[in-house]
């Protein structure tokens, strides 16, 4: 929480004024299926969790000043604190084809950014693999890491939940 979830809000906290100022933003929380299926434990569960509901009543508080705030599930991504897992070979032959690239992300949230109907996903979690898909967007070898929905469970849903 002192790290992940703190500066996801302190980094909002300083953004915010400046898109609300412009009348248009994104603000795009990294998170994890790890918020809705057991991962790495139970800190690291809950601290997923507070991130995606604190994206959610971001975009409540920020919805009328045409600021979206999303929380965006990356899946694996290949990162030098997870390279590790490649040096082996039986880890690289399972897990090398579903790892994105960090560009991947950022190719996502630029497709995100320019969405017309941006405002209507705000205060929602989104896959990054299934935005891609639907995006039309590829990782820089030309891939799409898959959603783990199936394996790891759904998004939680709050569009029912944002008042107007």
């Amino acid at each position: 929480f002192d790290i992940g979830l703190r500066s996801h809000y302190v980094s909002s906290w300083h953004a915010a004024p400046l898109m609300v100022e412009q009348g248009a933003g994104l603000i795009v929380h990294t998170s994890s299926y790890g918020s809705v299926c057991y991962m790495h434990g139970p800190a690291y569960g809950a601290g997923k969790a507070a991130v995606d509901k604190m994206a959610h009543d971001m975009a409540v508080d920020l919805r009328p000043h045409g600021v979206a705030v999303v929380s965006l599930w990356m899946g694996l991504l290949n990162t030098e604190r997870t390279a590790w897992a490649l040096t082996d070979p039986e880890m690289a032959r399972k897990y090398a084809p579903l790892r994105g690239s960090m560009q991947f992300s950022g190719r996502v949230i630029d497709s995100l950014s320019r969405d017309p109907v941006l405002m209507q996903r705000s205060g929602e979690v989104w896959i990054g693999a299934e935005l891609a898909r639907e995006y039309g967007v590829t990782d820089i070898d030309g891939s799409v890491p898959p959603s783990f929905r199936a394996a790891l469970g759904d998004p939680p849903c709050y569009s029912k939940t944002i008042v107007e």
